[in-house]
C-alpha cells in the first residue's frame, strides 16, 4: 500500500513538473511573427543601446494607451507581468524607479529591451 502510495505521489510530481516546464517554454517563444521573447518574469531587464531613443512606458500594452513616461538607454526595470501580444510588438508590465506601466520587448527586427546580468 505504501508502495502505490509513493508511486502515485511520484507521479503527480513528475506531471505538475512537466506543465511548469511547458508554461515556461510557451512564454519563451513569444508572439507569433516577432523575435523569441527574452525577458523574464521577476526579473530585471534594461533598455538596450541599440537605439539613441528612450523607452515609452504606457497606461496600456499597446500603443494607443497613453504614455506615463519614459526609461533613457541603460535604465534598469524590474519585470512584473507579461509577455502580452498585441500591434505586432511583445509588451510587459515593468516598474522602473516607481514607474509602472508597460513597454515594449521589440518587434519583428529589433529588441528594444534586454535582460539584466544578475550580480550587477
Amino acid at each position: 500500500m505504501k508502495a502505490r502510495l509513493i508511486v502515485l505521489m511520484l507521479v503527480m510530481v513528475a506531471i505538475a513538473a512537466s506543465a511548469v516546464m511547458l508554461a515556461a517554454q510557451a512564454s519563451m517563444r513569444g508572439c507569433v511573427g516577432l523575435m523569441p521573447t527574452r525577458m523574464i518574469l521577476h526579473e530585471r531587464g534594461r533598455v538596450a543601446n541599440n537605439d539613441p531613443s528612450p523607452l515609452n512606458v504606457r497606461e496600456g500594452a499597446g500603443t494607443s494607451f497613453n504614455r506615463l513616461g519614459n526609461i533613457p538607454v541603460g535604465g534598469v526595470f524590474y519585470v512584473l507581468e507579461g509577455a502580452v501580444c498585441t500591434q505586432n510588438y511583445t509588451w510587459y508590465r515593468v516598474d522602473y524607479r516607481g514607474l509602472v506601466g508597460w513597454v515594449a520587448e521589440g518587434d519583428d527586427e529589433a529588441y528594444y529591451v534586454e535582460p539584466y546580468p544578475a550580480g550587477r
